[in-house]
């Protein structure tokens, strides 16, 4: 049962380690959009919703996140 544990933490790692990067990135490039966009109205909505989006899919992993231990630790105290 600990190896499975231990797999499941270092998936979870994994997983969280990368949706942050891509969160990161996206973030980055709605900002640059949105820099950019010298008064053009349609690119400035296109970098608002690039960065809305990003932050929107990073609490989806931040909740993910939470609720793969919560549910982690229910089964290990089981």
């Amino acid at each position: 049962m600990e190896a499975i544990n231990a797999l499941f933490n270092n998936l979870l790692t994994i997983f969280f380690s990368v949706a942050v990067a891509a969160a990161a990135v996206f973030l980055a490039w709605g900002g640059f959009i949105y820099m950019s966009a010298a008064g053009n109205p349609r690119q400035i909505e296109s970098g608002k919703s690039a960065i809305v989006n990003a932050i929107i899919g990073l609490a989806i992993v931040f909740s993910a996140r939470v609720i793969a231990t919560m549910v982690q630790s229910a089964l290990v105290s089981s």
